[in-house]
């Protein structure tokens, strides 16, 4: 892997930038399509797997139809399905952890064109998309919106139109230090709506990076609800589960 990566850092350093790159490594793609995974750091993503739990996405395990999680919330979720591509678990972590922080901009390919896979896979047929807004300073900070990239790639992919309906009101601590409890008083009226025209009687595909509590999703979930919306399902990157 080091070597891939001096190579690839070789071709950047002079200008030569080789779209064919696995972001990860600089491996050469398991499908030959320009910027996606290796085979190597494909095969280590951990793909959720059928069965899946409706309310969530996440992965079942024994009998129940519904996960831990759903089975023991507080609340039914407002959305109608959920789907998620991976196990917030093993490599997983690390390429989020990359694709929130550092590299947005090459990771956006290869997840989205996963996301559309994932999106085809459970059947979900939105006419909008869009994606879980930032604060404005933390969308400063970070240069880019991992959410919004993804939602870009996943329209090309599809052809299915993306739509900016949300704006994220209200500064909040991050969510990932917080418990369950506190997560819901810190996204009280968090969300707002900027365009009800296009959200009116639409079903909308909202999109996030990773989903532990599904606060933040209900949350902005809910605003589109308040706002019109026919229906809205979920599409995350990660589902992150109780043990």
């Amino acid at each position: 892997m080091f070597l891939k990566q001096q190579i690839s850092s070789f071709f950047r350093f002079f200008g030569l930038y080789v779209p064919l790159n696995c972001p990860m490594c600089g491996g050469i793609p398991f499908d030959g399509s320009p910027n996606m995974f290796c085979k190597d750091c494909f095969e280590k993503l951990p793909f959720i797997r059928n069965p899946v739990c409706p309310g969530c996405g996440g992965e079942l395990y024994g009998i129940l139809d519904v996960c831990p999680d759903c089975l023991h919330a507080e609340k039914k979720f407002p959305w109608k399905r959920a789907a998620a591509l991976f196990k917030m678990d093993g490599s997983a972590k690390e390429v989020i952890y990359q694709y929130k922080y550092r590299k947005g901009p090459e990771l956006a390919r290869p997840l989205g064109r996963l996301a559309a896979g994932c999106l085809e896979n459970a059947g979900i047929k939105p006419d909008l998309i869009v994606p879980t807004p930032l604060h404005w300073f933390r969308h400063l900070q970070r240069g880019y919106n991992q959410a919004e990239l993804l939602c870009n790639v996943i329209g090309q992919e599809t052809g299915i139109p993306v739509r900016n309906l949300l704006r994220r009101k209200k500064w909040t601590r991050q969510q990932a230090r917080l418990d369950r409890k506190q997560r819901i008083r810190n996204l009280h009226q968090a969300f707002s709506i900027i365009d009800s025209t296009n959200c009116r009687n639409r079903c909308i595909l909202l999109v996030d990076d990773v989903m532990t509590t599904g606060s933040t999703l209900s949350a902005a979930a809910e605003t589109l609800l308040d706002a019109g919306a026919a229906e809205v399902d979920v599409l995350v990157l990660a589902r992150r589960q109780r043990d």
